[in-house]
């Protein structure tokens, strides 16, 4: 009796391990026998949050980790740089991968001061995958994070504030001013003819 369940144990153990062994042996598609290229890209969003007009114009920058990295064409050094001017969607340009490979980027700001414009100066990761298939993907974190997010520049613009009127205070004193001395001039000749 305990032969036939050690038996029966026994086979149920090898068919087991014999489908373990024959999943182990289905490729996934990551490990496809032919790489085919992979192009992604590396986008960012910019928003501003109040008057447009007085927003963008700022430069930022993808580098990457590893020299060796794919990087977009036009690009110097592990380098690329694009410029921002409006709201919208822009593009680093396609990185070109020909094998299955994770790269690292980082992608910063460099701001100019604009008054009444608080720039949003977040420092991104980027971390691409390619796999051979074909396919391929962009996950990005902020530097210091390891949740996912989305690669977006907010600026908000403060509203306009009494402090632009101010320039208006000293030409409408002087128009007063000038406006009173015509005044006082004008009753003094008054008087002065009616003395007369």
């Amino acid at each position: 009796m305990n032969n036939h369940k050690h038996r029966a144990t026994a086979v149920a153990v090898t068919a087991f391990m014999a489908l373990l062994i024959a999943s182990a042996a289905i490729p996934a598609r990551v490990f496809a026998r032919e790489n085919i290229p992979v192009t992604i890209d590396v986008n960012i969003t910019y928003i501003v949050d109040g008057n447009v007009s007085t927003a963008g114009g700022d430069k930022f920058t993808l580098t990457a980790d590893d020299p060796r990295a794919p990087m977009p064409e036009g690009s110097e050094g592990g380098k690329k740089t694009i410029a921002i001017s409006d709201e919208g969607s822009y593009s680093f340009g396609s990185i070109c991968c020909d094998r299955p490979e994770i790269w690292w980027y980082t992608i910063t700001r460099e701001t100019t001061k604009k008054k009444g414009v608080n720039k949003d100066e977040t420092v991104y990761r980027a971390k691409v995958i390619a796999l051979n298939d074909g396919h391929g993907y962009v996950l990005v974190y902020k530097a210091g994070s390891e949740d996912k997010t989305e690669l977006i520049y907010t600026d908000t613009v403060a509203p306009p504030t009494g402090d632009t009127n101010m320039l208006l205070y000293p030409g409408l004193a002087f128009a007063l001013s000038a406006a009173a001395l015509v005044l006082l001039t004008l009753r003094r000749r008054g008087r002065t003819k009616s003395d007369r």
